[in-house]
């Protein structure tokens, strides 16, 4: 539970934190070049990037962090020790230096691997496919469920380490919006169109 606070937690401030910043994914040297994935050595790197898109997790013994830099997405991984895990546990969230804190014990970890994610973006042709598909076909081929609008009747939806807005015909009542299941209630919902949004739970290493 602790390890799961600390993990939504730091992909909500470090959100928060690159909408104030407004990071590009380009260096801050003046030279106005991209940065190279290649040149990302340690986690610190990553942060100092500033990519578009950024999650990070930390677990008991690995550092996760999931990006977009340039037109590509990415989730990198460093080892972190048991003392240097539970150090970064520790760390008091009322604290107004916490996201400094837990910068400091992870910036300097050497990045064991790094891996291209975007090949596992479904195509617009691949998510056509799936009009006229149901809910149920769809939880049964893997798919999940973030959020909704229902005024608009998209669901935010997972699969593999992306969120997809999945469109569903039909309408909901508002009197019903409180009450409404997603699993359940759209398991006979027809699917009318799907688009690519951005990164869903990329950073759970047990997918």
């Amino acid at each position: 539970m602790k390890r799961m606070l600390a993990l939504i937690l730091v992909i909500l401030m470090m959100m928060l934190s690159l909408a104030g910043c407004g990071g590009s994914g380009s260096d801050d040297s003046g030279s106005g070049e991209p940065v190279s994935v290649d040149s990302l050595k340690t986690i610190g790197d990553i942060i100092a990037a500033e990519p578009d898109d950024i999650q990070s997790a930390v677990y008991d013994d690995v550092v996760v962090y999931a990006f977009k830099l340039g037109d590509k997405y990415y989730r990198a991984r460093a080892t972190i020790s048991s003392d240097q895990a539970t150090a970064y546990f520790d760390i008091d969230y009322s604290d107004d230096d916490y996201e400094e804190q837990q910068n400091k014990i992870v910036a300097p970890l050497a990045i064991d691997e790094i891996e291209d994610l975007s090949d596992q973006i479904l195509s617009q042709e691949e998510l056509d496919a799936l009009a006229g598909k149901t809910g149920q076909e769809l939880q049964d081929a893997g798919w999940t469920f973030s959020g909704h609008d229902l005024e608009e009747m998209v669901f935010w939806m997972n699969y593999g380490p992306f969120v997809y807005n999945v469109y569903f015909d039909g309408k909901v009542a508002e009197a019903d919006y409180d009450s409404f299941d997603d699993e359940e209630d759209t398991k006979t919902l027809v699917v009318k169109s799907a688009e690519f949004s951005t990164l869903g739970d990329a950073t759970n290493i047990e997918q």
